[in-house]
């Protein structure tokens, strides 16, 4: 058998020649590296790609090194969506008191947060004692037994009015219930099917595709010899993931045929439209011209975050435009202090620490939020239930450009074909810091001119203020002759001698004002 000869190359590396059934170490054969293992390269590509600037492309980032991607057997991804009842809710329309019914029917803000068998607290809402007696401190109970042809649930009393189970207070509109546990009868085999049902949503993977040398992949390759890109090399990776980041954060879930060539493309949903929990945060600071937050404020958004969904992690991460990114790195303590957040690093990222009692916020700044328009909010995600799903992973086609008449070079594409979801929407939410306050411009009246008798009260002046979305409309009414007429604090003018006297509204923000000239007749047919 024949000796491998390891040659050196003159500008480094190795070359075999003769036998090569004997393993060389470090070393491929021409045809086992270049046709029997197309892969050979890309084995370690995707780890890779995640080192070339992460922090630019923080989503792509973490469903890469999250680790809970999965193969896709089609451009089209179908998936459960699971909600989590909600354990709190609100009486929407009041419930008159009776002393004889033995059971009611409640409207609830969500109907559809409880079931039959479910017993329900209704806070603040006396119950009755077992003797009658109305049980202060004691919450009224109701067990739900029905639903009537408008969804509403119907309900028993469990604390009652009387011992047989009749009798139940008043419960105005508004009045918060709390969801319990389910309460059966010894016979019963079944209970209601749970509500909690997952729901099954679909999502579109899309064909993403990036063009380089051939000689650049085997640079991304990872090789004894490390190697790195050249910046134009890099900036063509970097450019792909970008755009990646923008459909995967904002994309629209289509399919559609390409007008031209016929094809059908399919482009995928962004996680930003899944999420549908929205909190507005901060307070406008009218002297600084901006909105703050405070280390109080940010404990109640953990709380809302975190609490609530029955489900997910103690950790958050908050893809956080500039604005938003800003208001929460000046966040201050109750004495005025500016707070020093820590910095931590989760899948190759630098994050700054949030931390709370009720879980920790991990912020990133987004250069894609900002590139979408949404400086003043942050998309805050539980990556516990960020799902990768790919159809077709990175894979490497190369095309002899000289034989497609195009240019005398061989080509490499790079292409991943790929979708991202959530799992859980009440997982998640959207911040927006709170909009400055809109100043109003100016004031108008319906009428410049009135006449009123001695006496009458029935005519009113009307206030439009401009713009009409200004945030302080409120208005102060005053007469410059109150011995001839008088206004009220909603406009009603009132006739008290004969003469003429102006009206005049004043806005509060801005003081713009508007008069009307009123003048006092005698009263017709007066005693």
């Amino acid at each position: 058998m024949a000796d491998t000869v390891i040659t050196p190359l003159p500008d480094a590396g190795n070359t075999l020649s003769s036998d090569t059934s004997t393993p060389v170490e470090g070393a491929f054969t021409l045809n086992k590296g270049s046709e029997a293992e197309p892969d050979l390269f890309m084995a370690d590509v995707d780890e890779r790609i995640t080192k070339m600037r992460p922090m630019s492309t923080p989503v792509d980032q973490i469903s890469r090194k999250a680790g809970r991607a999965t193969k896709a057997e089609s451009m089209e991804v179908e998936y459960y969506s699971v909600g989590t009842r909600p354990i709190q809710g609100e009486v929407a329309t009041a419930v008159s008191l009776s002393n004889t019914n033995d059971r009611f029917t409640v409207e609830l803000v969500d109907d559809d947060m409880i079931d039959i068998q479910d017993t329900v607290r209704f806070v603040g809402v006396n119950g009755y004692t077992e003797a009658g007696a109305v049980d202060t401190g004691v919450d009224f109970v109701g067990l739900v037994i029905d639903v009537d042809g408008n969804g509403h649930k119907i309900f028993q009393p469990i604390n009652s009015k009387t011992a047989d189970g009749k009798g139940y207070p008043a419960i105005p509109a508004g009045t918060k219930i709390v969801r319990m546990g389910r309460a059966a009868a010894e016979l019963d085999v079944q209970t209601a099917v749970f509500s909690n049902v997952p729901t099954k949503e679909s999502q579109y993977c899309q064909i993403f595709v990036m063009q380089v040398e051939e000689s650049n992949l085997a640079k991304i390759g990872k090789k004894e010899v490390p190697w790195n890109l050249s910046d134009l090399e890099e900036d063509s990776i970097y450019d792909m993931r970008t755009g990646m980041e923008g459909s995967f954060l904002f994309g629209i879930k289509r399919k559609r045929k390409n007008v031209k060539t016929k094809d059908l493309v399919y482009t995928t949903g962004g996680i930003y439209w899944m999420v549908k929990k929205k909190i507005d945060v901060g307070t406008w600071n009218a002297t600084l011209g901006e909105v703050e937050i405070s280390d109080a404020q940010l404990v109640d958004y953990a709380k809302e975050m975190f609490t609530g969904t029955g489900i997910g992690n103690k950790i958050k991460i908050a893809l956080m435009g500039s604005d938003m990114m800003a208001a929460f790195s000046k966040i201050k303590a109750s004495d005025g202090r500016t707070v020093i957040r820590d910095n931590v690093e989760h899948w190759d990222l630098k994050f700054k620490s949030f931390d709370t009692n009720f879980g920790e916020i991990l912020g990133i700044h987004s250069e894609m939020m900002d590139l979408q328009g949404k400086s003043d909010e942050a998309l805050v995600i539980d990556p516990e239930f960020l799902s990768k799903r790919i159809h077709k992973g990175w894979s490497r086609d190369t095309y002899d450009m000289k034989a497609l008449a195009l240019r005398n070079t061989n080509a490499v594409v790079l292409s991943e074909i790929s979708c991202l979801y959530l799992r859980y929407p009440k997982a998640h939410a959207i911040l927006k810091l709170v909009a400055p306050p809109v100043s109003v411009e100016g004031v108008a009246l319906n009428k410049s001119t009135l006449s009123v008798e001695v006496g009458a009260t029935d005519a009113t002046l009307v206030a439009s203020i401009s713009p009409a979305d200004a945030s302080n409309k409120a208005v102060t009414w005053s007469s410059g002759t109150e011995a001839v007429a008088t206004v009220s604090s909603a406009g009603v003018v009132t006739g008290v001698t004969e003469g003429t006297a102006v009206i005049t509204v004043t806005t509060v923000d801005k003081s713009e004002t508007a008069t009307c000239t009123v003048t006092v007749t005698a009263a017709s047919g007066g005693e």
